[in-house]
C-alpha cells in the first residue's frame, strides 16, 4: 500500500511491503509479514508562484511491522537517516496543484513528471 499523512507543512509518505510469495499462497497457509518505509518532507510556497509547493526531504526511516503473523514493531526498532539540508534551486523538487477541494487534490510533478490524484479518507483508520 501507497499512502499520505498530510499535517501541513508535514508530509509523510508511506509504502508498505509484503513479501511476493504472500500474494500467491492461501491466508490459511502463510500469515502476514509486512514492512514499511516513511519518507517526511516539509512542503513550502514558492515566491510569485501561488499554485507550487517546494518540498524539502527531511528524513527517511524504515520498519518492521509483522514477521509471520507476529507484530514485530516493538521489537526492532526502526532504522532511521535525518537527510542533509541542502539549498536548491526554485526550478527543483515541487509539484503544482492543478485542483484540490475538500475530498480531493490533484498535482502535476516536475521531473521526471506525472499527474497525481489524491483522495482524501477517514483519519480514524489507519492502512
Amino acid at each position: 500500500a501507497i499512502y499520505q499523512f498530510i499535517s501541513p507543512p508535514t508530509i509523510t509518505n508511506v509504502i508498505d511491503f509484503m513479501p511476493r510469495f504472500q500474494n500467491f499462497l492461501p491466508p490459511s497457509l502463510v500469515a502476514n509479514s509486512m514492512a514499511r518505509a516513511e519518507v517526511k518532507t516539509k512542503a513550502s510556497s514558492r515566491v510569485n508562484k501561488p499554485n507550487r509547493v517546494g518540498l524539502n526531504f527531511e528524513r527517511v526511516e524504515f520498519q518492521g511491522k509483522e514477521l509471520l503473523g507476529q507484530d514485530v514493531s516493538k521489537l526492532l526498532p526502526p532504522l532511521g537517516l535525518d537527510l542533509p539540508r541542502i539549498e536548491l534551486s526554485e526550478d527543483i523538487g515541487y509539484f503544482d496543484i492543478t485542483f484540490l477541494d475538500s475530498e480531493m487534490l490533484v498535482i502535476r510533478q516536475n521531473t521526471p513528471g506525472g499527474c497525481f490524484v489524491l483522495v482524501n479518507v477517514d483519519t480514524d483508520t489507519e492502512p
